[in-house]
């Protein structure tokens, strides 16, 4: 959840990251469908241990990781370029940027 949140306004957000990133914007978007499906029935779950524990859960949240990892690392490799362009965003934390 903490990865989908940090990436949640970048790829959503962001024009300029979805044109330069687009295999990556596509990857995220599903992950953020397959991740709001998720919680949408985690909420109609009258137990948190049921929402928990449901079948394929486990499977799908470790596909979103997958996914959002590789995000993530694509993300990281485009601020390195844009930095290299534009060196004084090595003085702003990558959160940031």
């Amino acid at each position: 959840q903490r990865a989908w949140c940090s990436l949640e306004s970048i790829f959503l957000g962001s024009e300029d990251i979805r044109e330069q990133l687009p295999e990556d914007a596509k990857r995220f978007d599903q992950v953020d469908s397959d991740f709001r499906e998720q919680m949408n029935v985690a909420k109609e779950q009258s137990s948190p241990i049921e929402a928990a524990m449901q079948d394929g859960r486990e499977e799908v949240f470790n596909k979103c990781q997958a996914s959002l990892d590789l995000c993530q690392k694509s993300l990281s490799e485009y601020l390195e370029v844009k930095k290299k362009k534009f060196p004084r965003f090595y003085f702003v934390a990558p959160a940031d940027l």
